[in-house]
């Protein structure tokens, strides 16, 4: 018997029945256990694929399917570190759970970690929530992520990007440190963080450590080996937290606040705007020593600069208790609060400067019973009894003692007292030889076998640390002091020192945020150093010192280098501090300005009350900075006057116009010469001769004349015969240190600290456009000296007006 034909709808209904049916199943297994299968996680713009080995396979650009993930390396989503090696223990496989939104990882040594995931709109979220066995996670690393982008990566703030995309990890904790876990303590190196330059593009990286066991580890760059550091208690893995995120690069900033204000990370406002996209967050500000005497006159320097922030060098007696220096303020904090709220009316910020958690010896915590708290490198204990003037104190190791390497103030304490050594012997028994007793204010006493000896841990600065229980308590010192003056700006300078610690990034860290959110008002704060999770607190890093040089020189290669770093972490230019004296040129100050427009950069001037109220200069200085800074701030310069700004060979002036908001940008050409001492055949000329191009039009001659060479320098009798045509002739004297100005028809010389020796009318000759010479010489009456000759040539004028 023929079986019936099948009904072609019945067919197709039972088969889309059939369809269906498999694909719920699949969904339901989806939603329990998915171990087989892999993970496709996104936001609008950014898709990530984990397969079943708990590995990325997969990091996209949604709106054009571009892959960014580079495909040659393993990129686990977590894995788990040993301290005491540098290898990953990578997961063997991973249980999905959409439903729940969870990962579970499991491990060869049996540890299995939970991952909750979170699909927002613009980023994801993986956070650790349960851990087994805990002894067999003692640190965790989420990745690394390797981004395969050609671009600009921003380790410190953790983004890589290009013309079209950006791939950022943000760690959404302090417990979860953004960087490569490259040691046995947690240190990221400074200008390092959550995302690290290959030849590739970057690899995005994140730790977390259990801190809640006791353990030893090499503190501070390993300057201290061996270091015993104490357990935080409950500080465990659990709670490690990233967020990944990609999106066009101009939304980068937008989403890292997002997601700022979003997870509760620190998320700083000036006048209600965020500060990193503030437009005045890299403004210039004063560094000054100011008193309650002084205060309205340096007040006044600050407000005829156009500045809004004056900044005390050095306010403190002490650093761990924050008293204030009370030649200064014989009020106290309630006199600085005076202070404070004088200017605040007058629209001025009020900062002071510390060494973060340097501690002198001086304060109470060291003197006269020095705290407990105080870190130890490492400890011995006494092997005999001492009484209270023993000059050799048998200890039961020289361990710790004989580190002289990093060994600056040779201190022990033992129970109360603080004692310093010369050295520690070689050879047991172990001895500490030629002590001091009593240090610092301590008290000398009698001491038993076996109590311990402790080793401080010290600086070249004279200072000791706390540990990280007593590091707690100097940030609410800290705290008390801006709350009770209302202080709102602070640098974290010697910001490593919470390295101290031995708890590594992680101890900058909580320092910088307690002391941030414990402070009432807005604290705008820069730092010497930077890390990842501090990002998101800091207002500006401003480094760049004035003491190792002349005003151009100190550091100047480094402050340049420093604008793309700032820039490519989406950080405010800053150029550093600049040191002005009663000696500091006008010159001098525009070549700083331009500089500054150059970069968009602000800066710091440090200026003493001497050096403000002796500099002849200061009223027109100061004025200079408000018309730079205001022309700058309103976007006056373009692109193409910027990179003329650049130019270090050039030298610029610029004045205000008739109208609001324009001014009159000048730039002069500089061509440097240098005659020296030749010997010639009889009769033949000793002159040099050099060349040099005017490329504007008709103009005065101008020259500057210096030595340099042999303090006892000397030479007279300089001729300049220009282009052939004019002849020049200064019979004076010139000597090493003084300089001799040819410039509007006057001869002026001055001495090294810009002092008039000498000004008498000269008659000088007209540039035209085009081409020139010089024929220079002089006599050489004492020395050796190479005499530096500066031809300045005026450049093109423009009227520049605010773009903001």
């Amino acid at each position: 018997m023929k079986k019936p034909k099948k009904n072609k709808t019945s067919m197709l209904i039972k088969t889309v029945k059939w369809n269906f049916y498999a694909l719920a199943f699949c969904v339901a297994l989806s939603t329990i256990s998915c171990s087989e299968k892999e993970i496709v996680l996104g936001t609008e713009s950014f898709q990530i694929r984990i397969d079943k080995k708990g590995n990325l396979q997969s990091l996209k650009d949604i709106s054009n399917g571009t892959e960014f993930l580079k495909k040659d390396q393993i990129a686990p989503l977590l894995a788990i570190r040993d301290l005491s090696d540098t290898i990953n223990q990578l997961p063997l496989s991973a249980d999905f759970n959409k439903k729940a939104e969870t990962i579970s990882l499991n491990f060869k040594s049996g540890a299995k970690i939970d991952i909750a995931f979170r699909e927002k709109e613009h980023y994801l979220t993986f956070e650790v929530v349960s851990i087994t066995p805990q002894e067999k996670v003692p640190a965790i690393v989420w990745g690394s992520y390797p981004v395969n982008i050609e671009g600009i990566v921003g380790e410190v703030v953790g983004v890589a990007r290009n013309e079209n995309f950006a791939i950022g990890l943000q760690a959404l904790n302090i417990k979860t440190t953004g960087g490569e876990l490259t040691n046995n303590v947690g240190e990221v190196e400074n200008r390092k963080g959550a995302a690290t330059k290959t030849d590739f593009g970057c690899t995005l990286n994140a730790f977390t450590i259990d801190r809640s066991v006791e353990r030893t580890a090499n503190v501070w760059a390993n300057h201290f080996k061996n270091m015993p550091v104490k357990p935080i208690e409950g500080e465990t893995v659990v709670g490690s937290k990233i967020a990944l995120f990609g999106c066009a690069p101009e939304q980068v900033l937008e989403t890292i606040g997002t997601i700022e204000e979003t997870e509760g990370l620190p998320h700083p406002k000036v006048d209600g705007q965020w500060i990193k996209t503030h437009p005045e967050r890299s403004k210039a500000y004063l560094i000054t020593t100011f008193t309650e005497d002084n205060f309205d006159e340096l007040l006044e320097y600050t407000k005829k600069a156009g500045m809004n922030a004056i900044y005390h060098a050095h306010p403190f007696k002490n650093w761990g208790a924050f008293n204030l220096i009370p030649d200064q303020f014989p009020n106290g904090r309630v006199g600085m609060k005076t202070l404070v709220e004088k200017a605040n009316t007058q629209g001025v910020r009020v900062g002071v400067h510390t060494l973060t958690t340097f501690t002198t010896p001086n304060d109470p915590f060291v003197t006269p019973v020095p705290n407990n708290g105080l870190v130890f490198t490492g400890q011995g204990t006494l092997t005999g009894d001492i009484d209270a003037t023993s000059t050799e104190i048998l200890v039961s190791t020289n361990e710790y003692f004989n580190n002289e390497e990093f060994n600056w103030m040779h201190t022990v304490k033992v129970g109360d007292e603080l004692i310093r050594y010369r050295t520690v012997s070689k050879d047991a028994p172990y001895k500490l030889l030629d002590c001091e007793r009593g240090t610092f204010g301590t008290k000398s006493s009698e001491h038993q076998k076996g109590d311990v000896v402790g080793k401080l841990l010290d600086h070249p600065y004279k200072v000791f640390f706390p540990d990280f229980e007593l590091q707690k308590e100097m940030a609410q010192n800290m705290i008390d002091f801006f709350n009770e003056t209302g202080i709102t700006q602070m640098d974290f300078d010697g910001h490593e020192g919470a390295l101290a610690t031995g708890q590594g990034t992680y101890s900058m860290d909580d320092f910088a945020k307690r002391v941030f959110e414990g402070t009432q008002q807005n604290l705008v704060n820069g730092s010497s150093r930077t890390t990842h999770y501090y990002w998101h607190i800091n207002h500006y890093i401003n480094w760049g010192e004035p003491w190792y040089g002349g005003f151009r020189q100190s550091q100047s290669e480094y402050r340049f280098n420093n604008q793309p770093f700032l820039e490519a972490n989406y950080l405010p230019n800053m150029l550093g501090w600049f040191s002005l004296t009663p000696h500091t040129t006008i010159a001098d100050i525009e070549w700083m300005l331009a500089r500054g427009a150059a970069y968009n950069a602000g800066f710091a001037l440090s200026a003493n009350p001497n050096a403000l109220s002796n500099n002849p200069n200061t009223d027109t200085i100061l004025n200079l900075i408000r018309i730079w800074e205001k022309a700058r701030l309103s976007g006056a310069f373009s692109e193409e006057q910027k990179q003329q700004l650049k130019d270090l060979s050039k030298e610029f002036h610029l004045e205000e116009t008739i109208r609001d908001k324009e001014w009159k940008l000048m730039m002069f050409q500089d061509y440097d010469f240098v005659f020296e001492k030749v010997e010639v055949q009889p009769g033949q000329p000793t002159y040099a001769e050099w060349k040099y191009t005017n490329e504007t039009g008709e103009q005065p001659f101008k020259a500057f004349i210096t030595l340099d060479g042999q303090k006892d320098a000397v030479v007279s009798d300089i001729t300049i015969e220009v282009s052939n045509h004019a002849s020049i002739s200064i019979p004076e004297k010139l000597e090493q240190g003084q300089e001799l100005i040819l410039e509007n028809n006057k001869l002026v010389i001055s001495d090294a600290k810009g002092k008039l020796i000498k000004e008498r009318n000269i008659v000088l000759p007209i540039h035209g456009k085009g081409g020139h010479s010089i024929q220079f010489d002089c006599k050489i009456q004492n020395g050796d000296p190479k005499v530096k000759v500066k031809i300045r040539l005026d450049g093109k004028e423009e009227n520049i007006t605010a773009r903001l």
